[in-house]
C-alpha cells in the first residue's frame, strides 16, 4: 500500500464498506477517569481515577498506554448544560431548543451542524472571552492504535486542550511519519480549589513501530479513508466543568 495515498486522505473512515457514514461508527474513544465518572463509581470492577478506559469496550488500560499515532484531526463540539444555557442564550441572542446535550458540531471546523448551525468563524459560541474557552468546545483529536493493533481515538479539550496540541506539534514538526515510534499516555493527580482529578500527559518514546504493526498501520490508514469521525461525546461523558474534561 502506498503511504503517500494514505498520507493525503482526508480524516474519514469506512471499515471496508462504502455504505457507512459517521453515524454508523461509534469511535473508540479513551477517556480519563475521574472521581465522579460512571466507571469509578460501577458496583463491579470499578475504575481508579487516572485510569484510562476505552469507551466502546469497557476496556481498562490502567493510569498509562502505549500507542502509535496515525493522524490528527480538529472538530469542535458543542454540548448544552442547563448551569450554562443562560450564558449560551445571551451569547446567540436567542433561545435554545428544550433539553440539554449535543447540540451542534463540527467535523471540518468551517461549519457547525445543528443548532445553530452556521459558519464557525461567525458564531459567539466559537469565541474566546479573555482567557476563559469558547462554549462551543474544540477538540484536538488523534486517531491511534495500541499496541496489539487495536483502533482508538485520543481526544484533547478544554484544560488538556495544551496537551493535544503539543501532541499535533511533535506530529507535524517530526521527520518521520506518525506511526513509526510509539508514543506514551499517561495520567497524574492534581489538585485545585475545585477539587483533585487526573490529567493527561503524552511523550514520545525511543522505541521504533515494530515492522508487524507498521503494516497493520497502513491498514488503518486505508480503512480511515471513508466518511467523517464523529467524535462527538455525550454529556455524562464530560464530567468536568470543574476540572479538565476526559477524553
Amino acid at each position: 500500500m502506498n503511504m503517500q495515498r494514505y498520507e493525503d486522505q482526508d480524516t474519514r473512515i469506512t471499515l471496508g464498506q462504502t455504505g457507512l457514514d459517521s453515524t454508523d461508527f461509534i469511535p473508540p474513544r479513551v477517556k480519563v477517569v475521574q472521581q465522579m465518572s460512571k466507571e469509578a463509581t460501577a458496583d463491579e470492577n470499578p475504575a481508579k481515577m487516572g485510569d484510562l478506559v476505552n469507551t466502546l469496550t469497557g476496556e481498562n488500560y490502567g493510569p498509562k498506554l502505549r500507542f502509535i499515532p496515525l493522524m490528527p484531526f480538529k472538530q469542535r463540539v458543542f454540548l448544552s448544560r442547563a448551569e450554562r444555557r443562560d450564558k449560551v442564550e445571551a451569547a446567540l441572542g436567542v433561545p435554545l431548543s428544550e433539553g440539554d446535550g449535543l447540540k451542534c458540531r463540527s467535523l471540518d471546523m468551517l461549519t457547525g451542524i445543528g443548532e445553530p448551525g452556521i459558519e464557525c468563524f461567525a458564531c459567539p459560541l466559537s469565541k474566546w472571552d479573555g482567557g476563559t474557552p469558547p462554549l462551543c468546545t474544540e477538540t484536538y483529536n488523534v486517531a491511534a492504535m495500541t499496541e496489539l493493533g487495536d483502533l482508538i481515538i485520543l481526544s484533547f479539550s478544554k484544560s488538556s486542550a495544551k496537551v493535544g496540541k503539543r501532541m499535533f506539534s511533535v506530529l507535524r514538526m517530526r521527520r518521520e511519519k506518525p506511526w513509526t515510534r510509539v508514543f506514551e499516555l499517561s495520567t497524574a493527580k492534581t489538585s485545585n480549589d475545585k477539587g483533585t482529578y487526573a490529567v493527561p500527559d503524552v511523550k514520545i518514546t525511543t522505541d521504533e513501530t515494530p515492522p508487524e504493526l507498521l503494516a497493520v498501520a497502513l491498514e488503518w490508514g486505508h480503512q480511515l479513508a471513508g466518511g467523517p469521525i464523529d467524535v462527538s461525546p455525550a454529556v455524562d461523558d464530560e464530567e468536568a466543568d470543574t476540572g479538565p474534561a476526559p477524553f
